[in-house]
């Protein structure tokens, strides 16, 4: 009766014409590129995904996101080389934890079997006889085929059963040995309605590079963090006994260095105080590689590098609520936003009873005040889990990894750009491929500011459980390029290092684009600045006076490059003179321009932290002109800058004002951009 009623519904549905589906995977088992299961029992070798199987059979399982209402279609070669004949092989789909599953299965002794573990379907229950299987060390083709909510089963090309759609208990797929034997699986292909977004070009040949054994280990090491120069990585290593707890300890956080980005350092644990006995998560290293950010329980932790390791700089003061026991982060290359994962009654396709992470941003505002979380919104976040973002050093391109949408394996990485100044529009996400997105574990996508490689967790062919490694990328999957801008900050007398802080700031729009801290042992400071504007930056130091720069980076070849640019700071003493480099004036006038006003507020700074100091400001001119309007012009320019300092608070008495004319030039008169550097304002130190 059962088999009469599959008949009748295969032939009504063969007038209907299959959508169309797309091939995702096409495996032939050459190599394990794809990352597919493999144990003592199950490995790829000889150009077959071998499953030697115990008398109690074995299973071979992968997971593949897939839409189990749209049409699909599954397909393997099986060839049983020796072992019982009387128990069945086969394809498995939508299977879960607790083991119910769909299979289609054929024994070597002439019988087929289309199961579900719905206790409804009870056409999909039995075993039945057929002449379509051959016999040992013979291949059979297995293909079954979704179309319109219609399932039809193939062998060697035959048709043997039709029926309605089984149901998808989960997401794992995969192949069965019920009994003893030896199992050749070959020429594997999966097709699906869904097509995955991809970029339009992608380079193919990806080499996944396992960074050795100076980093890896027997444990799993998850969680990498780069630093934008390449050559410092952070991660954390899992239950080692070398970890501040032993092997109790789920989480320490470890630290290698390189002078290449190739040859690493032996792997080093960042003790306490970063590490404790409890969970340790590295969520970030900062642009000049001398902090790290460190999650906790509903905020984040900073550490700063000191002379002789590390010290506790507090909590951020980010609140955030999560009910997933998992949680990634990053934070943005200038300091101003940490992405993280969470679970809570803001997402957007929250269900108390499902796993729903989306990615958050919040930010840090002028007075350094952190927002309530904002949700990135739904063209990055789907009803799926969304983990390991990382915002790379241009501000704009967003790696991270997602179940929600079409892919390759379980959960595969995607980009997007980040469109405005906004957080909340982003370009639609492309998945990384297939060479980077396998059925294997691989996640935590981190990139350097050179963008040449990224590095990541995989848990094939390491040293031990999960392993980082790293990847050359192809120019579409790359991140926009940036300029690292590094050097020294050294004391101008005697060329010893200094501890400085270092702002950088967008002069077109006055916003702050960075932050920087030098190292207090070796002066050493890195930041990554995007291309297509001109930079300012102020280095200050305790008893040092400040220095002000700029750096226009409007290249319209814009590739990676980077700059050395040392900082020379002048200590505070008697006599010391230093120009105001952003100072200007109406034509002609002693009437300050408002862009001057940011210069000026930082001199207010200087002398309000130290109260003690007395100046004198000189103004100058160039040559050209009557020599006594020059004096005249140059001196109301010098008293306009004290009156601007009196009106911000400084003691009059503290200032005293004086114009040159055009007699103290600091470079010949002899070019209309030498004349522009010799119109100036400066100040003397006359007191301590």
């Amino acid at each position: 009766m059962i088999r009469h009623a599959l008949v009748i519904i295969g032939i009504f549905i063969s007038v209907f014409p299959q959508a169309q589906v797309s091939v995702r995977i096409k495996e032939d088992f050459s190599s394990n590129k794809l990352g597919w299961y493999e144990d003592d029992k199950v490995k790829v070798t000889g150009g077959h995904y071998v499953l030697t199987t115990p008398a109690n059979g074995w299973f071979a399982p992968f997971v593949i996101k897939a839409d189990p209402l749209k049409d699909f279609v599954f397909q393997a070669s099986f060839t049983q080389i020796d072992g019982e004949v009387d128990n069945g092989f086969g394809l498995v789909w939508g299977s879960d934890k607790e083991s119910k599953l769909n299979s289609f299965l054929i024994s070597t002794n002439g019988y087929v079997k289309i199961y579900s573990s719905d206790e409804f379907r009870l056409e999909a229950k039995d075993w039945n006889e057929t002449t379509l299987v051959k016999p040992l060390t013979q291949t059979n083709k297995l293909r079954i085929e979704q179309t319109k909510g219609v399932m039809k089963f193939s062998l060697n090309g035959e048709e043997v059963a039709t029926m309605k759609a089984l149901p998808w208990f989960g997401k794992t797929v995969g192949f069965i040995a019920y009994t003893q034997m030896k199992l050749y699986v070959d020429d594997f292909v999966f097709a699906h309605q869904d097509k995955i977004n991809l970029p339009p070009t992608l380079a193919k040949g990806l080499v996944k590079e396992n960074l050795g054994d100076k980093i890896n280990s027997r444990y799993d090491e998850v969680t990498p963090k780069i630093a934008v120069d390449g050559k410092m990585i952070l991660f954390t290593r899992k239950s080692s006994p070398d970890n501040v707890g032993g092997e109790k300890d789920l989480s320490d956080i470890w630290m290698s260095t390189s002078t290449d980005g190739v040859n690493w350092k032996q792997a080093v644990n960042l003790q306490k105080p970063v590490n404790s006995a409890a969970v340790n998560n590295i969520v970030s290293i900062s642009q000049d590689n001398n902090s790290i950010l460190v999650a906790q329980s509903n905020d984040f932790q900073v550490f700063q590098r000191t002379k002789d390791g590390w010290r506790d700089a507090g909590l951020l003061g980010v609140y955030y609520e999560t009910e997933n026991e998992f949680f990634e982060a990053c934070q943005s290359a200038d300091g101003k936003a940490i992405l993280f994962t969470a679970e809570n009654k803001q997402n957007l396709y929250y269900r108390k009873q499902e796993s729903e992470k989306d990615i958050y941003v919040v930010l840090k505002d002028q007075k350094g005040a952190w927002s309530t979380p904002i949700n990135l919104g739904n063209t990055l976040n789907t009803p799926g889990d969304e983990t390991s973002p990382f915002l790379a050093a241009d501000g704009r391109t967003l790696y991270f990894a997602t179940n929600g949408r079409p892919g390759y394996g379980g959960q595969d990485m995607f980009m997007s750009k980040r469109m405005g100044d906004g957080w909340t529009k982003w370009s639609d996400p492309v998945n990384l491929g297939p060479e980077l997105n396998t059925f294997s574990f691989d996640a935590y996508y981190t990139v350097p500011a050179s963008g040449e490689y990224a590095y990541m967790v995989s848990s094939t062919g390491g040293k031990g459980l999960t392993d980082i490694i790293r990847v050359k990328l192809s120019r579409e999957i790359k991140p926009d390029p940036v300029v690292l801008v590094y050097g020294k900050v050294l004391n101008a007398k005697t060329n010893q290092p200094i501890e400085a802080d270092i702002f950088f700031e967008n002069l077109l729009t006055t916003k702050e684009a960075g932050e920087a801290r030098s190292n207090p042992k070796t002066g050493e400071y890195r930041i990554a600045l995007p291309f297509g504007a001109t930079y300012g930056f102020r280095a200050v130091a305790k008893a040092f006076l400040s220095v002000n720069e700029s750096m226009e980076l409007n290249q319209s070849d814009k590739n990676y490059q980077e700059i050395e640019k040392n900082l020379y700071l002048a200590p505070i003493e008697i006599g010391q003179a230093v120009q105001l480099q952003n100072v200007f004036f109406i034509q002609g006038k002693a009437e300050l321009k408002p862009s001057s006003f940011p210069e000026l507020d930082r001199l207010v700074t200087l002398l309000k932290a130290n109260a003690t100091i007395e100046i004198e400001v000189h103004g100058h001119t160039d040559n050209r002109g009557d020599i006594s309007a020059n004096y005249d012009l140059s001196d109301k320019r010098a008293k306009a800058v004290i009156a601007y300092l009196i009106s911000k608070g400084i003691d009059k008495n503290r200032l005293n004002g004086k114009g040159f004319g055009g007699t103290r030039p600091v470079v010949a008169n002899d070019t209309d951009e030498h004349r522009e550097m010799n119109r100036r304002v400066d100040f003397r130190i006359v007191k301590r």
